[in-house]
């Protein structure tokens, strides 16, 4: 992400026990924007929607148990990166370790998303 970029998350219940999750992305002289992603947690393909509309991207979450989830990201249905998520004990912090796949270059990213 481009250096003065935010990004937060907002997490809600939805999908018969699954989770919305709504990426806020302001900065970088870009207008904010907003990424909202609806999934059961079963692991199926849920489209990314870019300001409520869709972005060709997917994302299939996979909840493993109560503390981990795994996820699949495509873009036009090629896979661009796969994660694993960790939730804290106390349920403030998550960390996300990513594998992406940058121009056939593998890389490895690490996020950490604290809750305020």
């Amino acid at each position: 992400m481009p250096a003065g970029t935010k990004m937060s998350m907002t997490v809600q219940a939805c999908c018969n026990g699954g989770r919305r999750l709504i990426y806020h992305v302001e900065g970088s002289g870009q207008p904010p924007m907003e990424m909202t992603i609806e999934s059961g947690l079963d692991g199926k393909d849920a489209a990314v929607l870019v300001g409520g509309k869709p972005s060709g991207q997917t994302m299939a979450i996979t909840r493993v148990d109560a503390l981990h989830a795994t996820s699949i990201q495509k873009m036009n249905g090629k896979i661009m990166s796969t994660s694993k998520g960790t939730l804290s004990g106390d349920g403030k912090t998550m960390t996300v370790e990513d594998e992406i796949d940058a121009g056939g270059k593998p890389m490895k990213i690490t996020e950490k998303w604290v809750k305020q």
